[in-house]
């Protein structure tokens, strides 16, 4: 099968405003921004909320690359947030582009997030940096100048992917400058992650049920955390058959392996089991079992083999739709976030493997989403 280049759909992290000059850069989120008189519900049919959003009676989300969508006429935007925790940030994207960061304050305060010389029609999204740990966030409405208004946003993609992992997965570091530095809010971009680049590559619509330092088996696992809409206060249970994905990846063994290689058996099974669950969720899904950029030597070799046992263990058993994705441990050449966590470089490396196997297993083709106000 020809694969289209993916060069093309790849944003970089120095694109920090938005490219039409009559735009200002996003203010360094200052809390307690001049009200504006044009206000929006949260609630309002055309504020569009991504995945694993709990919306009643306000909209709250905790997961990471969470997103908000609203397309508007204006001049001036703002946003009324509350959240738990000082440095849960989200990326404000523009007409497709990163405009700026939103670094939250603990407490309800008042955003400005787009500023223009003139008023003009814009796409506007929020998209989560940071995981759930570092803050819940509660959408209190938007503002707009008083020229202002809401417009129907563009209709979503029906295609759908769903991302289970650990730190690697919700960008955790991708932003520092080197392996030596460790983890702040400030350095997580979620936004930057392959499982988000992959999915802006295909315009689908994305769910990044992620969360640092979880496991596959026996103990402190993503399972515990999977059917929850709010998984810091494992509260709200998510009704699967609202939202059902063409493709899961499941990127969990780098921290199972990285105290020793654990029971071979226990953590079959247990890696078996939550296909079984993914499988009961969703059918028809395509699940790709993802190998670990972050392990070396015979933790790698026995993370690796055991991926490709089950896969074949699963095939045999009757489900052709699971697949190992190989991912290339991670070179010193493209550097390290923090902790030695991905860089920025091996998010776009990753990225590509993923947007090759969906090529490949669900015949999509990348496409240049437009952004056209």
């Amino acid at each position: 099968m020809k694969l289209i280049p993916l060069a093309a759909f790849f944003l970089t992290a120095a694109v920090l405003t938005a490219s039409a000059a009559a735009q200002s850069a996003l203010p360094a989120s200052p809390p307690h921004a001049a009200p504006l008189p044009v206000n929006i519900s949260p609630l309002s049919f055309w504020v569009r909320t991504s995945v694993r959003w709990h919306l009643k009676p306000i909209p709250v989300c905790e997961w990471p690359a969470s997103r908000v969508t609203l397309r508007v006429e204006a001049k001036k935007v703002n946003v009324r947030l509350m959240d738990t925790g000082d440095g849960d940030a989200f990326e404000v994207v523009v007409d497709g582009k990163p405009y700026g960061i939103l670094t939250a304050t603990a407490g309800t305060h008042l955003y400005r997030i787009f500023q223009a010389n003139m008023t003009g029609i814009h796409l506007i999204q929020l998209v989560k940096r940071t995981e759930a740990f570092v803050g819940t966030a509660q959408l209190q409405g938007f503002q707009l100048s008083k020229e202002g208004r809401i417009l129907p946003p563009p209709a979503p993609s029906g295609r759908r992917i769903e991302l289970v992992g650990d730190s690697i997965s919700c960008g955790y570091g991708d932003e520092a400058a080197s392996q030596t530095q460790h983890f702040t809010p400030a350095t997580e971009n979620a936004y930057l992650s392959y499982g988000a680049i992959a999915a802006r590559a295909f315009d689908a619509q994305f769910a990044d049920i992620a969360w640092s330092g979880k496991l596959m088996w026996p103990h402190n696992t993503m399972n515990a955390l999977y059917g929850y809409i709010l998984p810091a206060s494992k509260s709200m249970p998510w009704n699967f058959a609202s939202w059902m994905p063409q493709a899961v990846i499941i990127n969990l063994s780098t921290n199972d392996f990285a105290q020793g290689i654990p029971s071979r058996r226990g953590w079959m099974r247990g890696y078996k089991a939550f296909i079984a669950r993914v499988r009961k969720h969703y059918p028809k899904a395509v699940i790709l079992c993802a190998s670990s950029p972050m392990l070396w030597g015979s933790r790698n070799i026995a993370s690796r083999t055991w991926l490709h046992s089950i896969v074949e263990q699963e095939n045999a058993e009757g489900d052709h739709n699971v697949h190992y994705l190989r991912i290339a441990t991670q070179s010193a050449a493209d550097g390290y976030g923090a902790d030695w966590h991905p860089s920025l470089k091996t998010h776009r490396i990753m990225a590509g493997v993923v947007i090759a196997a969906l090529q490949k297993y669900l015949g999509w083709k990348p496409v240049q989403p437009s952004h056209t106000p």
